[in-house]
Protein backbone atom coordinates (compact mmCIF):
# COMPACT_ATOMS: atom_id res chain seq x y z
CA UNK A 1 0.00 0.00 0.00
CA UNK A 2 2.52 2.36 1.01
CA UNK A 3 4.61 1.74 -2.44
CA UNK A 4 0.98 2.18 -4.39
CA UNK A 5 1.04 5.46 -2.64
CA UNK A 6 4.14 6.90 -3.33
CA UNK A 7 3.99 6.16 -6.58
CA UNK A 8 0.78 8.16 -6.98
CA UNK A 9 2.24 11.00 -5.13
CA UNK A 10 4.93 10.90 -7.45
CA UNK A 11 2.59 11.15 -10.56
CA UNK A 12 0.84 13.93 -9.27
CA UNK A 13 3.90 15.45 -8.37
CA UNK A 14 5.11 15.61 -11.75
CA UNK A 15 1.73 15.58 -13.45
CA UNK A 16 1.86 19.38 -11.55
CA UNK A 17 5.11 20.26 -12.30
CA UNK A 18 5.83 19.91 -8.22
CA UNK A 19 8.50 17.50 -6.65
CA UNK A 20 7.88 15.10 -4.11
CA UNK A 21 10.00 14.25 -0.81
CA UNK A 22 10.64 11.18 1.34
CA UNK A 23 10.28 11.94 4.91
CA UNK A 24 11.28 9.21 6.85
CA UNK A 25 12.02 10.90 10.21
CA UNK A 26 11.49 14.10 11.53
CA UNK A 27 14.96 15.65 10.61
CA UNK A 28 14.19 14.57 6.74
CA UNK A 29 10.66 16.13 7.06
CA UNK A 30 12.53 19.30 8.27
CA UNK A 31 14.99 19.17 5.53
CA UNK A 32 11.94 19.03 2.75
CA UNK A 33 10.57 22.06 4.51
CA UNK A 34 13.58 23.85 4.14
CA UNK A 35 13.83 22.95 0.50
CA UNK A 36 10.35 23.69 -0.13
CA UNK A 37 10.95 27.06 1.78
CA UNK A 38 14.27 28.19 -0.46
CA UNK A 39 13.13 27.02 -3.64
CA UNK A 40 10.19 29.30 -3.30
CA UNK A 41 12.43 32.17 -3.71
CA UNK A 42 13.95 31.07 -7.08
CA UNK A 43 10.87 30.31 -8.89
CA UNK A 44 9.33 32.23 -11.92
CA UNK A 45 5.48 31.99 -13.20
CA UNK A 46 5.12 32.18 -16.66
CA UNK A 47 1.44 32.28 -18.56
CA UNK A 48 0.36 32.30 -22.17
CA UNK A 49 -2.63 32.55 -24.29
CA UNK A 50 -2.45 29.49 -26.66
CA UNK A 51 -3.02 30.10 -30.12
CA UNK A 52 -5.32 26.99 -30.69
CA UNK A 53 -8.82 27.85 -29.50
CA UNK A 54 -10.53 24.81 -30.51
CA UNK A 55 -12.34 23.99 -27.27
CA UNK A 56 -11.97 19.85 -28.14
CA UNK A 57 -11.25 18.64 -24.80
CA UNK A 58 -7.76 17.25 -26.45
CA UNK A 59 -4.37 17.36 -24.66
CA UNK A 60 -1.92 20.33 -25.59
CA UNK A 61 1.81 19.59 -25.15
CA UNK A 62 3.51 22.14 -23.75
CA UNK A 63 7.89 22.69 -24.24
CA UNK A 64 9.66 24.98 -22.11
CA UNK A 65 13.30 26.58 -22.87
CA UNK A 66 15.46 28.73 -20.74
CA UNK A 67 18.26 30.40 -22.68
CA UNK A 68 21.03 33.22 -21.96
CA UNK A 69 21.53 31.81 -18.40
CA UNK A 70 24.66 31.29 -17.58
CA UNK A 71 24.20 28.62 -14.54
CA UNK A 72 22.43 25.45 -14.98
CA UNK A 73 18.29 26.35 -14.78
CA UNK A 74 16.35 23.34 -13.87
CA UNK A 75 12.48 23.29 -15.61
CA UNK A 76 9.68 21.81 -13.48
CA UNK A 77 6.47 21.97 -14.96
CA UNK A 78 4.25 19.95 -16.39
CA UNK A 79 3.73 18.47 -19.71
CA UNK A 80 0.75 20.15 -20.54
CA UNK A 81 -2.59 20.38 -20.66
CA UNK A 82 -6.50 19.75 -21.89
CA UNK A 83 -8.28 21.69 -23.49
CA UNK A 84 -11.83 22.79 -22.40
CA UNK A 85 -14.41 21.04 -23.91
CA UNK A 86 -17.69 23.16 -25.43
Amino acid sequence: LYNLARREMNDLAKGSGGRSFVAGSLADARAAFARVAADIGTFYSIGYYPTNKARDGKFRSIKLEVRGVREKAQIRARDGYYAPKQ
